[in-house]
C-alpha cells in the first residue's frame, strides 16, 4: 500500500504475487525482531508465512531478517549507551545471564542446564503433553471463536469484552499469589530482588507466585523458569497453578477484537508445566536419578508452543537461540514433532493459525494435496465454480456495466465473439478502471483509443474502496453507455487454464506451485466452463474421502460437448 504510483520501477510490487511475498517477509521480520533471531524468522515464514516458496522469497527474506536484527542492534546500542559490544549476555533472550557482569560470559557446568542419554523418553513423553495441551487448545479455542461469530458482538460489545476480560485477568493475577503464598529465601538467588517479587512474604523473602505472574512474562517469568537452577526456587503447585492460570487466559483472550501475541505465553505456560513435570518425577526418582528442572522447563515450553502452533524447524531455531544453548537442538527437535504429531492426532485439526484462517474464510494451501483430491476420478470438473461470467474483446458499455453489476468475480475470461474460445483474462479493476476514462469509449466505426501503461495504472480505483451495484457506471450518460469499449489490448493473454477432465490433483499442483489467483477451466473446444480459486482448492481438506466418491460411468471420447454428464456423486 506503501509503494508510490506512476513509478514505473515498483510496478512489479503492486501485483498480487508480489503482495503475497510481502507479508511472508514482513512475517520473517517480526520474528527475527521479536527473538533476535534472524534465521529463525525465515525459518518461520517458510514454515507458516506461505504457501509458496521460492528462491527468491528465501533471500528476500533472509535480507529482511538480517537487515531487521541489525537495526535492532544500532537500536539497542543507543539504549544501552554504555559502549558495550554484543554479546551473549545482551543478546540471548531468554539465557539469564546479568548484562552488567562480563565475568558470568565464562559459566561453570553447574551454571547449565543438562540431560542424559535416557531422558530422551522423557522428552517424546513432554512431547505427548504439549501435543495434548495444544489439541485441546486449538479445540477450544476454535469454540469461542465460532460462539463470538454467532453472538455477533457490535463494536460496542466487542469494547466491554475487552475490558472484563482484562479486569478478570488482572484480578486472578492479582489475588492467587495472596491465597497461594508461599515464601521462599530470596538470598540463595542468583538473579536477585529485580526478579523476586516481595509481595506478601516477610523481608528477604520472596513471593513464588507472585514472582511468576507479576513480572513480565518474556523478559523475566520464562528467564527465571529457564534458569533458576534450585529445585526449591518454585514449587511444583506454584508451576502448575501459574501454567494453567496463563493457558486460560490465554484460551479465552485469543481471538477478541484486540490484537495479542502467542508465542511468548505459550513458551511461558509450557515452561512452568514442564517444570512441575521434573519436580513431581523427582519425587519418584532416586537423588542419583534426579532430573534438572530447567532441562524441563526449556523442553516443555518447545512441546507446548509446538503442539499449538505445530511449527518444527522454526522452533527449534528460535529454543535454542535465546537460551544459547545450542546441544538442546536434538530434544527440541524431537519434542517438537511428538507434539506436533500427537496434536493432530487429539484435534483432528491443524494448528492455531490455520484455525484462525479457516474461520476467517482465508484459503492456505498446504504444500501436499488433500488425499482426497489424489483420487484418480476427482477431476478439474469437479472442484470448479461453474457458470463463469465471461466477456468479449469488444463489448457494449452497457453490457458491461451490467456484468459488472450482477456478480462480484474479481477476473472475467475473455471470449472470441464467434466461437466463444478463450483468449484472455481481465480483471475486475482494470474494467472499471477503463469505464472511468471517457476516451476509450468509442462509438460503432471509430478508431479505439488506448490508454498507455501508466494511465491505466493512474485510474485503476483503490481496491479497498471498489464501487459496487449501481455505483458501477453511475457517472455514464445515456449515450456513453451506447458506446463500444475495447478490452483486448488491456487483458491478459494466454491465461493459465486446464482442461475439465485434468485431475484435481494437477490443478492443486499447477495453482499453488505458480501463486495463482485463479485457474480457468476448458472444455475440448477451450471454451471456460468454468473458474478454480483457493477457496474450491481448499474445500478438497475438508470433505471426508468417502463423501466425494465419483461413481464412473461410460466413458465417451466426446468428454466435454456434456462436461458434467459423465460423472455423478453418490
Amino acid at each position: 500500500r506503501l509503494v508510490p504510483r506512476n513509478r514505473p520501477a515498483f510496478d512489479l510490487l503492486r501485483t498480487d504475487r508480489h503482495r503475497i511475498d510481502f507479508a511472508a517477509i514482513g512475517c520473517a521480520a517480526g520474528v527475527a525482531a521479536a527473538f533476535r533471531s534472524p534465521v529463525s524468522g525465515v525459518l518461520f515464514a517458510m514454515e507458516e508465512g506461505s504457501s509458496f516458496w521460492s528462491t527468491s522469497l528465501t533471500w528476500r527474506c533472509f535480507l529482511s531478517a538480517c537487515v531487521t536484527v541489525i537495526t535492532m542492534y544500532a537500536i539497542m546500542s543507543k539504549v544501552l549507551g554504555n559502549g558495550s559490544g554484543f554479546h551473549v549476555s545482551n543478546m540471548a533472550v531468554f539465557n539469564g545471564i546479568d548484562t552488567n557482569s562480563s565475568s558470568n560470559l565464562a559459566l561453570g557446568d553447574s551454571d547449565h542446564p543438562e540431560f542424559y542419554l535416557w531422558e530422551y523418553g522423557m522428552f517424546m513423553l513432554v512431547g505427548s503433553f504439549g501435543g495434548i495441551i495444544g489439541g485441546l487448545f486449538c479445540s477450544a479455542n476454535r469454540a469461542l471463536a465460532l460462539l463470538r461469530r454467532r453472538l455477533s458482538f457490535n463494536i460496542v460489545q466487542k469494547g466491554i469484552e475487552v475490558f472484563v476480560i482484562a479486569a478478570v485477568t488482572a484480578t486472578l493475577i492479582w489475588v492467587l499469589p495472596s491465597f497461594f503464598s508461599r515464601c521462599g529465601d530470596i538470598e540463595p538467588r542468583r538473579l536477585g530482588h529485580t526478579y523476586y517479587k516481595q509481595f506478601t512474604c516477610e523481608e528477604g523473602e520472596y513471593n513464588e507466585l507472585a514472582t511468576l505472574l507479576l513480572n513480565p512474562l518474556g523478559a523475566k517469568g520464562i528467564t527465571l523458569l529457564f534458569t533458576e537452577d534450585d529445585p526449591d526456587a518454585f514449587s511444583m503447585s506454584t508451576c502448575v497453578i501459574a501454567g494453567m492460570t496463563h493457558l486460560v487466559i490465554l484460551c479465552v483472550a485469543f481471538g477478541m477484537s484486540i490484537s495479542a501475541g502467542i508465542f511468548i505465553p505459550l513458551l511461558f505456560i509450557g515452561a512452568c508445566l514442564g517444570r512441575a513435570l521434573a519436580l513431581i518425577c523427582n519425587i519418584f526418582l532416586d537423588e542419583a536419578w534426579n532430573i534438572d528442572p530447567r532441562t524441563y522447563a526449556i523442553i516443555g515450553a518447545a512441546a507446548t508452543l509446538g503442539g499449538v502452533v505445530r511449527v518444527l524447524i522454526s522452533l527449534t531455531a528460535i529454543v535454542t537461540h535465546t537460551t544459547s544453548l545450542s546441544f538442546f537442538m536434538t530434544p527440541v527437535m524431537l519434542t517438537t514433532l511428538v507434539a506436533q504429531n500427537v496434536g493432530n492426532w487429539v484435534s483432528d485439526r491443524p494448528g492455531i493459525y490455520d484455525v484462525i484462517l479457516q474461520l476467517r474464510g482465508v484459503p492456505f494451501l498446504e504444500e501436499e494435496c488433500p488425499v482426497v483430491g489424489r483420487n484418480a476420478n476427482i477431476r478439474a470438473r469437479n472442484v470448479m465454480r461453474k457458470n463463469v461470467v465471461t466477456v468479449c474483446a469488444e463489448m457494449l458499455v452497457k453490457d458491461l456495466v451490467g456484468i459488472l453489476r450482477s456478480n462480484n468475480d474479481p477476473d472475467f475470461p475473455v471470449v472470441d465473439k464467434q466461437d466463444g474460445s478463450l483468449v484472455g483474462k481481465i480483471s475486475r479493476i482494470d474494467l472499471l478502471a477503463l469505464l472511468s476514462q471517457q476516451k476509450v469509449l468509442v462509438s460503432m466505426g471509430e478508431d479505439e483509443v488506448v490508454l498507455s501503461y501508466s494511465e491505466l495504472d493512474e485510474a485503476r480505483p483503490d481496491p479497498r474502496n471498489l464501487p459496487t451495484g449501481d455505483e458501477i457506471g453511475e457517472h455514464l450518460s445515456h449515450d456513453d453507455e451506447l458506446k463500444y469499449v475495447y478490452i483486448a489490448p488491456y487483458m491478459q493473454i494466454a491465461p493459465m487454464s486446464i482442461q475439465g477432465h485434468g485431475s484435481a490433483e494437477r490443478a492443486y499442483e499447477i495453482f499453488r506451485s505458480l501463486g495463482l489467483r485463479s485457474i480457468l477451466v476448458v472444455d475440448k473446444h477451450s471454451r471456460p466452463i468454468g473458474i478454480i480459486t483457493r477457496h474450491e482448492l481448499a474445500l478438497l481438506e475438508e470433505i471426508g474421502e468417502n463423501e466425494h466418491k465419483v461413481k464412473q460411468k461410460k466413458r465417451s471420447t466426446l468428454l466435454y460437448s456434456q462436461p458434467h454428464k459423465d460423472t455423478q456423486f453418490e
